[in-house]
């Protein structure tokens, strides 16, 4: 046989033959060997012969324990001087309750407005954001009407809305109008030759 032949599929095709044989004569001979072999069965009788007398003198010993106990015996209980705990502070019945109790009526209004943001003015008619969606998201308030606690006075068109809320009047702006290009004095007047000829 040519060594090269061994080292492809032929040689490993023997090779796999090989171990499945060891295989099968190792499973084989172990299941024949307790079969075949009666010394070691004398051995084995002695043996479990030995622990099965060591367990009744075990168990006869636990019955004979829990039979030379009386039920109704009590351990002597060994009484420790614990101090007395201390005795609790006294308690008080009565309430502090002050001399004379001064009402200091309702808090104040806020210095600043601090209701739904104000979004549009038309005619006698506020707009507030509301805190929903859908139709809740617009609330429309007319002069001397109130919802959630806001309440038109008079508005100013197209700028300003006086509400009442939390007890406080607030003027409200929509947005800030400033007068201040009003206010600037005009350009000074152009000379008529600004337009000068272009020779060409």
């Amino acid at each position: 046989m040519e060594l090269d032949k061994l080292k492809g599929p032929l040689g490993w095709s023997a090779l796999s033959i090989l171990v499945i044989l060891i295989l099968c004569f190792m499973g084989v001979s172990s299941v024949l060997t307790p079969l075949l072999g009666q010394s070691s069965s004398g051995v084995s009788s002695n043996a479990s012969s030995t622990l099965l007398e060591q367990y009744d003198t075990n168990v006869r010993m636990d019955i004979d324990r829990f039979n030379g106990r009386s039920a109704f015996f009590k351990p002597i209980r060994i009484v420790k001087n614990v101090p007395a705990p201390p005795p609790p502070p006294p308690r008080q019945d009565t309430p502090d309750v002050p001399d004379k109790i001064v009402d200091e009526g309702p808090p104040p209004p806020p210095a600043r407005y601090m209701g739904p943001p104000l979004i549009a003015i038309i005619g006698e008619e506020a707009w507030f954001r509301g805190s929903g969606s859908g139709p809740d998201a617009v609330m429309r308030i007319k002069i001397g009407e109130e919802n959630q606690g806001v309440k038109v006075v008079s508005t100013n068109a197209p700028s300003q809305v006086t509400v009442e809320h939390r007890g406080g009047v607030y003027p409200i702006p929509l947005f800030e109008s400033s007068e201040d290009f009003f206010t600037q004095e005009a350009p000074a007047h152009a000379p008529d030759n600004f337009l000068k000829e272009v020779e060409g």
